[in-house]
């Protein structure tokens, strides 16, 4: 049997269950996962240009029994995020309010006229014929 050498490969530190600690409320505070974190901060050090966008797809899943919502991101690499727990339906409602609202005043500062159009970069309007 042949062995596949993997493509990745794992960079770890020890820290002090205090720092540990401090570490993982920072990763809370910032909503981030450690392991993202570190991945950020190793590329800022390096130079490397880190995404600031992925892709994946955003989930609400409803739990019947305490009659509220979870905001999961299941990201395209398998990874899921979970943005909020514990939503009660009157927090989603005020939020889809203010969705819609945010969306439409974007709408309007790029002078959106059909509900299929979607933005385009300046530069290319701005361009000579």
């Amino acid at each position: 049997m042949m062995e596949r050498k993997s493509e990745f490969k794992s960079v770890t530190t020890k820290l002090t269950n205090a720092e540990a600690t401090l570490f993982n409320s920072y990763c809370e505070k910032k909503g981030a996962t450690p392991y993202n974190l570190i991945k950020e901060l190793i590329f800022k050090e390096i130079k490397i240009p880190f995404p600031q966008n992925i892709a994946g797809k955003n989930h609400l899943i409803y739990d019947k029994e305490k009659d509220n919502f979870s905001w999961v991101i299941q990201l395209d690499n398998g990874e899921a995020i979970e943005v909020l727990k514990n939503v009660s339906p009157d927090f989603l409602r005020d939020f889809e309010i203010s969705l819609m609202k945010g969306i439409g005043e974007r709408a309007e500062y790029l002078d959106k006229s059909k509900k299929d159009s979607v933005p385009v970069p300046g530069f290319l309007a701005r361009r000579k014929k």
